[in-house]
């Protein structure tokens, strides 16, 4: 098996089975909204792998806009005051915030890529991204 798939197979082990503990942003409405961020990142990134497969980049962008707004919403309930808990490592939130931000900035390249039908380009992001969750839920999830 190729380290493309083992990876692929761990994305998809660590996105589809849920852990007890995990939070994200302090209160009902704001933990739901991270929660409803990782179901919309799992969905989008498996019809990212789906469109590597069939060479159909055009369902790339569309995957990704429930996660953008949901990342706006996150956004500015983070400047109301909301305090985003981690589910470990609390005092590495500078970190957490670094690759969060990384994360999105190569969600946009994938994005951009997509539409111009860059296959190539599309392949390595998602790569990238896919590492960047397995990086980020080994270091800061239960």
């Amino acid at each position: 098996m190729s380290v493309w798939y083992k990876r692929l197979f761990a994305f998809l082990v660590l996105t589809t089975f849920p852990t007890s503990g995990a939070s994200g942003v302090q209160g009902p409405e704001s933990r739901n909204l991270i929660q409803k961020e990782m179901a919309a990142l799992d969905s989008a990134l498996k019809t990212t792998v789906d469109a590597l497969v069939l060479n159909d980049p055009g369902r790339i962008s569309l995957a990704f806009d429930e996660v953008e707004g949901i990342r706006g919403q996150i956004e500015l309930s983070i400047k109301d005051g909301s305090w985003i808990t981690l589910p470990k490592n609390q005092k590495r939130f500078k970190e957490f915030l670094r690759l969060d931000n990384k994360f999105h900035r190569d969600i946009a390249i994938l994005i951009n890529a997509s539409r111009k039908n860059h296959m190539d380009v599309v392949q390595r992001e998602a790569h990238k991204l896919i590492d960047a969750c397995i990086r980020c839920h080994t270091i800061f999830r239960d």
